[in-house]
């Protein structure tokens, strides 16, 4: 279980997210997590939920919440029992889960000990901790604990400690001599404190050391009007000395053009393995079409490839990137809110949001990838579609495992890495130029660092790349394992790649900690008709091609039944659960080894062959 009350306040059960209920219930719970450890007293949640203007029997009120989030989130046990996770202390009550099962203090813990390491003048390794509290924020603002706790003096430390943590992140990573990596943070501070003149000097500064010098001329200019206009003073020393390092530098060289700002979360830190072609091609597409979405099945990496691309088409968007990640969204004003959280830093700290949550966006030259759009598919149709109509200077890129269909969209489809073929040899200098080995040899020595491919584990290690079929998040999850698993028994593992998971994978989505949470999201979300072709399917022996399909249905079923499964099997295509190929021989389909095994579960779900096939006659039926 996890509690997350930085952005949307939420729980996550077994890898599902659960809604916590009303306004106020959401306020109780998140109250508890900011004082996670420490017993809350009941008049201090009372005027936290409702300030002075207390009902009736306020406590009674408040007994009410507790036993309603207690059955969301122990529905399993005994009603007298539920007291695992929500506790009564004394004269209030306490959060009791783990350190590292809420958000905000999974902050706290990293944020306190790199600021410590910092002071002791460690700046190295207190960057990486520093970035780590970092990553538990989907967004700069606490625009949802602001909203459910307007009065509450948490909440505002809370907002200052995210702007000290970034300020010395930027700090560490100046004195890494790393400013690409933190520009985006130090943006971020930027529009989230436009009066704070340390953390403009800190943006100017890293814009002027990644090679952005008019475009932090610029911004200093706005900073300057803006002071004078709102609190009557001019830039202090720290600002102008930023200034003139400026000016000097515009001077001495002639600067390119600058690019624009980034929102959201940023690229992977390592760089992507064997993603050239796909790179160049999505990079081509941004700048020539309006609309494109990058699909693939689950786990092959499409937010990694979309954020780099976006990141290398920066330059020709003036006003930057925005990234808005969707992995959590539940409808369509989850999609619209996340939407909003993400643009609002460009908008002056004192600016109304406008009624549609990319109104600001008319006249800007922006790219704007929606990350993990299958998730709220139907709502993000008629957003895209409104958006582009709207906002001619916008392009739009979407990752997601199901295509929009809009009639302008441009679909690029990418597949997992190539994994070691049957006769590929074991030497192991030429099996780590095979992707997927090189992307497995990687994340096992970042897990163990003793590991490396030898002739004594390279056959082990290319059984494990083909039997993960190359996907990505397969080989990551699998070579994490290997911490507490040896390589013979990862490889036995592999032979069911559900089996792989890992709960420690911090700054990633719940359902890219396990194998079997990725494949299951696309899965229920099938029509009944598509579940039972894609078991149809996922028990028949590959290649398979349309008209085997059909074949196998129709010797289970009335002969003169008709029926065109050709629709359903396109359906899935389109899903990213089957991989067409298209040669002289004409369609054929095949699926990953995870994706067949969910298929398999769903055929013994559904009774045998012939049963689901009479089934399948009957729902396609003619």
């Amino acid at each position: 279980m996890e509690i997350k009350v930085l952005g949307a306040i939420h729980a996550v059960i077994d890898s599902h997210k659960v809604n916590l209920g009303s306004r106020k219930q959401r306020a109780l719970i998140a109250l508890l997590a900011l004082r996670h450890g420490a017993p809350v007293p009941i008049d201090e949640i009372t005027a936290a939920l409702w300030e002075n203007q207390s009902p009736s029997a306020p406590q009674s009120l408040v007994h009410t919440y507790i036993a309603r989030l207690r059955q969301v989130m122990e529905p399993h046990t005994p009603a007298r029992q539920r007291t695992n996770v929500i506790g009564h202390s004394g004269t209030g009550y306490q959060l009791r889960l783990p350190l590292d099962a809420v958000d905000v203090s999974r902050f706290h813990s990293y944020a306190d000990h790199g600021l410590q390491l910092l002071a002791s003048g460690a700046p190295g390794k207190a960057y990486g901790l520093l970035r780590r509290a970092l990553g538990e924020w989907p967004i700069a603002l606490t625009t949802g604990l602001e909203s459910l706790l307007p009065a509450c003096e948490d909440v505002t430390l809370l907002r200052g400690k995210w702007t000290t943590v970034a300020m010395a992140y930027v700090r560490a990573g100046l004195t890494s001599q790393d400013a690409v990596a933190v520009l985006p943070t130090a943006e971020r501070l930027a529009w989230v404190d436009p009066l704070n003149e340390a953390a403009q000097a800190l943006y100017l500064e890293t814009q002027r050391r990644t090679g952005h010098g008019a475009s932090a001329l610029s911004h200093y200019d706005r900073i300057r009007i803006r002071l004078q206009a709102e609190l009557g003073v001019d830039p202090g020393h720290e600002l102008r000395r930023v200034h003139r390092q400026l000016v000097a530098d515009s001077g001495s060289r002639n600067p390119g053009p600058a690019a624009g700002g980034w929102l959201g979360p940023g690229p992977a830190v390592d760089p992507l393995v064997d993603r050239e072609n796909e790179l160049r091609q999505l990079r081509d597409l941004l700048v020539q079409q309006r609309l494109v979405t990058l699909s693939g099945p689950a786990g092959v990496g499409k937010s990694a490839v979309a954020r780099v691309a976006a990141a290398d088409a920066r330059p020709h968007f003036r006003d930057g990137v925005a990234v808005v990640d969707l992995a959590t969204a539940c409808d369509a004003a989850d999609a619209a809110d996340a939407l909003r959280r993400t643009l609002h830093p460009m908008l002056p700290s004192r600016h109304t949001a406008p009624v549609r949550p990319f109104d600001d966006l008319a006249e800007r030259q922006i790219l704007l990838l929606l990350d993990n759009a299958e998730n709220v598919l139907e709502p993000c149709v008629g957003l895209v579609d409104d958006l582009l109509r709207g906002c001619p200077q916008v392009r739009v890129l979407v990752t997601s495992r199901e295509l929009l269909g809009l009639p302008y969209e441009t679909i690029l489809t990418i597949g997992p890495l190539r994994p070691p073929g049957a006769g590929t040899s074991a030497d192991p200098t030429a099996l780590l130029r095979v992707p997927a080995v090189k992307l497995f040899a990687r994340r096992a020595a970042q897990a163990c660092p003793s590991f490396s491919v030898h002739s004594g584990n390279s056959d082990l290690v290319a059984a494990i790349c083909r039997r993960l079929d190359g996907l990505p998040l397969a080989l990551e999850l699998a070579a994490r394992v290997l911490r507490t698993t040896d390589l013979p028994d990862l490889a036995e593992q592999c032979r069911d790649p559900l089996r792989l998971l890992d709960a420690t994978r911090r700054g990633t989505p719940a359902h890219h900690r396990s194998l079997h949470a990725a494949v299951v999201r696309t899965v229920d979300r099938l029509t009944l008709a598509e579940q039972q072709c894609l078991a149809l399917v996922s028990g028949m022996e590959e290649p398979v091609s349309p008209g085997m399909v059909e074949t196998t249905a129709r010797s289970y079923c009335d002969p003169d039944a008709r029926f065109d499964l050709r629709p359903l099997l396109n359906r899935l295509v389109d899903k990213s659960l089957l991989m067409a190929r298209h040669d002289e021989h004409g369609t054929s389909y095949r699926m990953l080894r995870a994706i067949r095994r969910i298929g398999l579960q769903l055929l013994d779900r559904f009774g045998t062959t012939p049963s689901v096939a009479n089934a399948l006659c009957q729902e396609t039926n003619l």
